[in-house]
């Protein structure tokens, strides 16, 4: 594989992302990436989270890629929110496990 890292001022941004079949995007920038920059048929994982305020003042989430266009164009699209915090939150709580059995094995010793 080959992994290109590009961060919200890389020129040709949209060609960068054309080329990917696993695009993950992590900028905190919302609707960085449109629909004309996801390669048909790719993953998109959209980690970015940022809140926004409607008209009413309410707020709501919208991560880095523009989910309307991209649901048109990729295999897959992760939601925000709710997309890669469970999967955030299960991998930190598989830590915790992990070290308490490795501080619980120290003492054993």
């Amino acid at each position: 594989a080959t992994v290109t890292i590009c961060h919200h001022q890389t020129q040709g941004l949209a060609a960068h992302c054309r080329n990917a079949d696993i695009l993950i995007t992590a900028a905190g920038q919302p609707n960085l990436v449109c629909g004309d920059a996801i390669k048909p048929g790719a993953y998109v994982v959209d980690v970015g989270l940022t809140r926004q305020l409607d008209q009413d003042g309410k707020g709501y989430w919208v991560g880095d890629v523009n989910a309307t266009e991209a649901a048109a164009i990729a295999s897959y699209l992760t939601p925000v929110p709710g997309g890669v915090g469970p999967l955030t939150i299960a991998l930190l709580l598989e830590n915790v496990v992990q070290a308490a059995e490795l501080a619980t094995e120290r003492v054993r010793h």
